[in-house]
């Protein structure tokens, strides 16, 4: 028993006329009886009742009518579906990301991603950079949306997304504040202040991006504190431990005891950008889409 015998099947049971429904189907009569028949055949039962004026369906056909049509459906959604599958419509995707990537481009990026591929199964992890890096190459998420500058990893594709600049994040009321009517600073004018800076451990690249920019603004910071996540270094600062430097993206928040302040002098360690990260071998047709979504998304901001 195939699809085609049980669309034979229907047709003919909704015309009961052999000659109708070989014409909607597009075959030849013969080969219609000689499909009805191997049905029959296969369960054992007769489906038609046929007279020399007429063809009726027996108590057998009327019963299973019914359950061949859901049957059909059934099918037709598994071939749609496998169809869907195929053009990256219907699939899963694990997509890892840092703190930094939730404040407006994550947001908007995956809103935007759903309502085009509801069917996809998205499912989404917070964690750092060099962490998701090796959840990549285990192939335990197929994307990650990571900060860069960061250590290099061998077989992994980083497209930068949206470009942006380090600023200084300061306690308010403190030695450090410069007051309300100034929004730039010199970096030198703070070569004194304690650091709050990234954990090395963890965020390598982003911990000598903020020492090469003290650097290039002729110091070298004294760091008292380091941090993994973002938000953690902004709230340290609030607690008047020191000053910090975090990328742009930064300033959605509105803390109540820090603020921040651009960099009058703009120098090549201040750039940072989101990035997406993935392996160029194991990247199927939905990460494709899913990149795609955040690269349009990002031009619309």
């Amino acid at each position: 028993m195939n699809d085609r015998q049980i669309r034979h099947f229907i047709v003919l049971s909704e015309l009961l006329n052999f000659r109708q429904a070989a014409e909607k189907l597009n075959i030849v009569q013969p080969a219609l009886s000689s499909s009805i028949k191997r049905l029959e055949a296969e369960l054992g039962v007769t489906l038609f009742e046929r007279t020399t004026r007429e063809i009726k369906l027996t108590v057998a056909g009327q019963n299973i009518l019914v359950d061949f049509r859901k049957i059909l459906k059934i099918l037709e959604a598994v071939r749609q579906k496998a169809q869907s599958t195929q053009e990256g419509f219907f699939d899963n995707l694990s997509v890892g990301f840092v703190g930094s990537a939730s404040y407006s481009l994550l947001s908007s990026g995956v809103s935007t991603f759903r309502k085009q591929y509801p069917n996809i199964n998205l499912s989404l992890q917070e964690s750092t950079g060099k962490k998701i890096f090796s959840l990549i190459e285990d192939e335990l998420i197929d994307i990650g949306i990571v900060r860069i500058p960061t250590v290099y990893n061998p077989g992994i594709t980083v497209k930068p997304l949206k470009d942006e600049n380090f600023v200084l994040v300061v306690p308010t009321h403190s030695e450090w504040d410069p007051g309300n009517k100034v929004s730039k600073v010199a970096l030198e004018d703070f070569s004194k202040a304690p650091f709050v800076n990234f954990a090395f451990k963890e965020a390598p690249m982003l911990h000598l991006a903020v020492i090469n920019i003290c650097k290039e603004a002729g110091f070298i910071p004294q760091i008292v504190q380091e941090a993994i996540q973002m938000q953690t270094i902004i709230t340290l600062v609030e607690s008047g431990m020191g000053v910090g430097l975090v990328p742009a993206a930064c300033m959605v928040h509105k803390p109540a005891r820090a603020k921040f302040l651009h960099l009058k002098k703009i120098t090549p360690s201040c750039k940072t950008s989101l990035a997406l990260a993935y392996n160029e071998n194991n990247k199927s047709l939905t990460s494709m889409r899913f990149i795609d979504t955040m690269l349009k998304v990002v031009k619309q901001q």
